[in-house]
Order: structure tokens, then sequence, then C-alpha cells
């Protein structure tokens, strides 16, 4: 199986993954969101990487890139559709990880480890591993820097509790 990033309209992601799964029912789409709160503590689903689907097929044929190009939304296959790359190593990791935890992420338990890395240790991101960008004690957000995506994408999660480890 090979996987692979496609750049969409933001906002559309989920359009595009139904018109996907239909026009390509060969190929497994992933668009992930995750659990946030509002300044006044309202929860909200959000995406985690705005603009942008995973999906797994067994070869990434002419064929199959025509077909997503022929697709209401698409931009481009990362880094660029006539050469794509695929996901492998510490990235594929990371995205089968997300992919086992489901595409819609509730609150998880972080565990800060020492040097400024984060794992998580409950929750729907079980066994996930980053490094802190950012804090946010009074939101209870933590801003991730993703080894997913080869710029160094960051993404807000939603925290419960918090254990040190000296």
């Amino acid at each position: 199986m090979e996987f692979y990033c496609v750049m969409v309209e933001t906002g559309k992601e989920k359009a595009f993954k139904a018109l996907a799964e239909k026009a390509v029912p060969c190929v497994s789409f992933y668009f992930f969101e995750r659990t946030l709160k509002t300044n006044k503590g309202k929860l909200f689903d959000a995406p985690l990487f705005p603009g942008y689907l995973f999906f797994s097929c067994e070869s990434l044929t002419p064929s199959l890139v025509a077909d997503l190009r022929n697709i209401d939304g698409f931009y481009r296959i990362l880094r660029e559709t006539s050469e794509p790359t695929k996901i492998l190593g510490e990235e594929l990791d990371e995205l089968k990880l997300f992919i086992h935890n489901g595409e819609r992420w509730g609150i998880s338990k972080v565990q800060f480890l020492p040097g400024q890395n984060i794992k998580v240790i409950s929750g729907p991101l079980l066994g996930l591993e980053g490094k802190i960008y950012k804090i946010n004690k009074k939101k209870k957000h933590i801003t991730v820097i993703s080894s997913l995506m080869n710029d160094g994408k960051r993404f807000d999660l939603l925290y419960e509790d918090v254990v040190i480890v000296e």
C-alpha cells in the first residue's frame, strides 16, 4: 500500500472526500479533525490539516491521478502532481497512528517529557509523540509540530491532564 497527500480547496475537504470515494472507490481517503474549545469554553471540531487529505492506494497510476484531477476542489498531489511524493518512514508511522485512531479526535491526556516533547497517554491519539511548539495552559491547547508534513505543519491538540516526567 502506498500513501500520499492531496491538497484540496480549504473548507471543502469533506465534499472532496465524498466525491473522491465515489470516483475512485479503490482508494481510501482520510481527513482528520480534532476537538478544540472556543474562548467561551464551547467545544467544536476543526480540521487537523486544513486543505489536505491523505490517501492510500495499491499504486498511483496515471489513470488514478487523472481521476483525482477531475474532482472539484483538487489542487495537487504533494509535492507536485507530476512527481508525487510517497509518505514513508517516520511520517508514515505518524500517519498510520492517525488512521488507526480514526478521523475524529476528542480530548487526549498529554505527558510532557524532558526536552519539550509530548507523549499522549490516553485518548484518541494514544502513543503519539511530538515536539511542542507552543503551550496555552488557559485554553488547554498544545501546539505540536508534525513530522508528517515536510514543511513542519503545526496543529493544536486539546488536552485534559498533564503529567510532568522528571
